[in-house]
């Protein structure tokens, strides 16, 4: 199979099951739906969203897969507590995380730029060596003070390209991918480590060469389960990383 011609996630509508998780999503957010609240009954909800009872069910395992609901056998699906929702690593983006952490996000561009997957990413994104990505590579701040280093390759569709201002003018990249090329992450896998800073990125950072930091390798997937990104990630030592780790496996 030729991996370069691996369909990219086209901008059609998300599919109905995500737009009810959505919105769910939104009224726990907004608070219309407290901690330990029960969400509507099924049969509730399918006349609110005028979907069938698989639809709802879609979307309840959805909200529950990301840490957002839980269920009590013969009792329900309740919102689950603020704090067990914010260590949920529901793919929202630092922007967002930091926004829920009470911060204010910002980012400066160190450089946009178009070049051919090197070997290594390209086995990462499951397309041939050489195929053309989006690299946007950026200082990320909080409340003005620099936080971390985001390096993320993204293989758009063909014909879609990103201008460096609506980068910089963008809320969210995730977003921007969102609106501009069908981006739809919903899941990601990591990789943690700890290196020392360089000199490069010390003097980005504000720390002193060497200082520790926290690094992060991100594979993020789209609903098909197809990597879309591939991230390097460097913290300072001072940045929290909270993660929700489930068993998804009965262990023998």
């Amino acid at each position: 199979m030729d991996m370069s011609k691996r369909p990219t996630e086209a901008s059609a509508p998300a599919p109905r099951y995500r737009q009810v998780a959505d919105a769910l999503r939104a009224a726990i957010d907004a608070g219309r739906l407290a901690d330990n609240e029960a969400l509507p009954s099924e049969r509730e909800l399918t006349e609110q969203h005028q979907v069938s009872r698989d639809t709802i069910r879609k979307a309840v395992r959805l909200l529950e897969d990301h840490g957002l609901v839980y269920s009590d056998h013969g009792r329900g699906t309740f919102v689950a507590p603020a704090l067990v929702r914010r260590m949920s690593r529901y793919i929202d983006g630092f922007s967002e995380d930091t926004r829920q952490r009470g911060g204010v996000p910002s980012q400066r561009i160190l450089n946009l730029e178009f070049s051919p997957a090197t070997m290594a990413i390209a086995q990462l994104l499951q397309l041939e060596s050489g195929h053309p990505l989006t690299r946007v590579r950026r200082v990320r701040l909080t409340n003005g003070v620099p936080i971390g280093l985001h390096d993320a390759y993204f293989p758009l569709p063909p014909g879609v390209k990103l201008a460096l201002q609506e980068v910089e003018r963008a809320r969210s990249l995730y977003q921007l991918l969102m609106e501009r090329a069908g981006f739809a992450p919903v899941e990601a896998v990591e990789n943690l480590f700890a290196a020392s800073a360089d000199a490069e990125e010390a003097r980005l950072l504000g720390v002193p060469e060497g200082a520790p930091l926290l690094v992060c390798e991100r594979i993020t997937l789209s609903e098909r389960r197809e990597p879309i990104e591939y991230c390097l990630m460097k913290y300072v030592s001072s940045y929290r990383y909270s993660a929700r780790i489930t068993q998804s496996s009965r262990l023998a």
